[in-house]
């Protein structure tokens, strides 16, 4: 079930007959009809590691690469409403904090909101290209010395709800939209390295501009928990 491995003539009406049109915005009006219509999935149970797994209800498969490590994951992660332990520690596993090789445990919920976007995306077999993933207080804290990165000081990295992506053969606008059509938490967009921040914490969305004067949240004007 888990395997790791190296999407003429017309009457004119009089004013007062006309009724106002509402116009949708042209970006709200395309993502209407740019994703398959898919749900995120209801609430999962984590199942014992003695219990007998489901063998019948929709499997729920993640493929994820990290460029820093150069592993990649193939992995069944969720059958039905069931999360199956193994494949989980696997994940944690697989999205330590590469710096000191500190493991997590991820709020599984992060691994359905991935599975959801590529399904709008119509690219359920795609590969995540992952750039960060869990990142400990420590090397949180050291990131935000360097002054070299986004890194927020109550980042969702450091509570093991976050992801830092790249889909590929999908530009990462598109990426971002998906994310966002599911309402399900932080989405931040990355122009300069062309990446998206998922995560699922309050919802939020970014865009980090390294000169920019001002950083622009849709919901604070602070921390936006990168």
């Amino acid at each position: 079930m888990v395997a790791i491995v190296a999407l003429a003539g017309v009457a004119v009406p009089s004013a007062s007959a006309v009724k106002p049109v509402a116009h949708r915005h042209p970006r709200l009006h395309a993502l209407a009809h740019a994703f398959i219509n898919v749900t995120l999935p209801g609430a999962g149970f984590l199942a014992d590691y003695a219990d007998i797994l489901p063998e019948e209800g929709e499997k729920y498969e993640i493929k994820l690469v990290h460029g820093h490590t150069g592993e990649m994951i193939d992995v069944v992660y969720r059958v039905g409403d069931t999360y199956i332990p193994e494949a989980l520690d696997q994940l944690n596993t697989f999205l330590r904090d590469t710096h000191n090789e500190q493991v997590n445990q991820y709020d599984p919920r992060t691994f359905d909101v991935l599975h959801t976007m590529l399904a709008r995306l119509g690219k359920t077999g795609a590969v995540i290209d992952v750039l960060s993933g869990y990142r400990s207080q420590e090397t949180n804290d050291e990131l935000r010395a360097s002054g070299t990165t986004n890194a927020a000081e109550h980042s969702q990295h450091i509570v093991a709800k976050a992801v830092d992506l790249r889909v590929d053969g999908v530009p990462a606008p598109l990426v971002r939209d998906a994310a966002l059509s599911l309402n399900a938490g932080g989405v931040g967009y990355y122009p300069r390295s062309q990446f998206v921040h998922v995560d699922v914490g309050p919802v939020r969305t970014w865009t980090y501009t390294p000169h920019a004067a001002h950083r622009h949240s849709h919901r604070t004007r602070h921390a936006h928990h990168a």
